[in-house]
């Protein structure tokens, strides 16, 4: 009974995903798993050879070169981003992921390593000049993004269209399914390379948020080399070289807590 019990609880532990804790446990195994969304371009996209690139995908390759291992990545969404930390299936989330009081309840957050201004865009022919201009029209957000209760708190008489990532939350609005749409304010130039003449702009401000790199609650030692990380990188100019390569613009000041 006893070699039974044993044997069950090996292969109930093998099932599971090997969570590490501290540095020395990730390079032991040699890479670092980090969850980032590769459908949300300029922070995560597949290049023409149909390998991940972006924003958060190079911030993730170049913390895996300073810790000496290889990345493996794992392809999350706005919804399952936090959950795959918290159920161990990731080491770090870099997926977008603004901080909030909300989501540090569930996990930790590194210092901000960028951050980005939410919009709402719409064509310029849209007459959007006010949030009271947004009652009664359909906007789209990603499920699960921050935008999405940000919208809802500043203009409560819209039509929220809620779908599940970037690319379909954008065809919407080029597709005229709906009026405006809730993003990130460097999406406007991509959607009018991709839909000319359309002329697509920001309409209003949603304000700034800073995007940090999150973990799992109680790895101490894990965020620390984190924050050295980023520490090092911004202050190198390693972080502003990559957020200017893919925007267009310099890394704006962010703050350490």
């Amino acid at each position: 009974m006893i070699r039974l019990l044993l044997l069950a609880f090996v292969l109930l532990g093998a099932g599971r995903p090997a969570v590490a804790q501290t540095t020395d446990e990730i390079i032991a195994r040699g890479k670092i798993l980090i969850a980032i969304d590769t459908n949300n371009p300029p922070w995560g996209l597949l290049d023409a050879s149909m390998q991940p690139d972006g924003i958060d995908v190079s911030v993730a390759n170049l913390l895996a070169k300073y810790m000496g291992v290889k990345l493996e990545i794992v392809p999350v969404t706005s919804q399952n981003r936090i959950p795959f930390i918290l159920t161990g299936k990731a080491d770090l989330v870099m997926a977008t992921l603004t901080v909030t009081p909300q989501r540090a309840l569930q996990i930790w957050f590194s210092n901000p390593y960028a951050a980005q201004e939410s919009i709402i865009m719409a064509p310029a022919a849209t007459a959007i000049g006010s949030w009271d201009d947004l009652a009664g029209k359909k906007v789209s957000v990603v499920r699960g993004a921050i935008q999405d209760p940000l919208v809802v708190a500043r203009a409560p008489k819209a039509t929220m269209m809620r779908f599940d990532n970037d690319a379909t939350t954008i065809q919407a609005l080029m597709t005229r399914q709906v009026d405006a749409t809730a993003t990130g304010f460097l999406i406007p130039a991509q959607t009018n390379k991709l839909q000319p003449g359309a002329n697509y702009e920001k309409k209003l401000s949603l304000g700034w948020q800073h995007i940090a790199i999150g973990m799992k609650k109680g790895n101490t030692e894990l965020r620390q080399w984190v924050n050295t990380f980023v520490y090092h990188t911004r202050n190198n100019g390693e972080l502003n070289e990559i957020f200017k390569k893919f925007s267009g613009v310099d890394l704006p000041e962010l703050p350490s807590y």
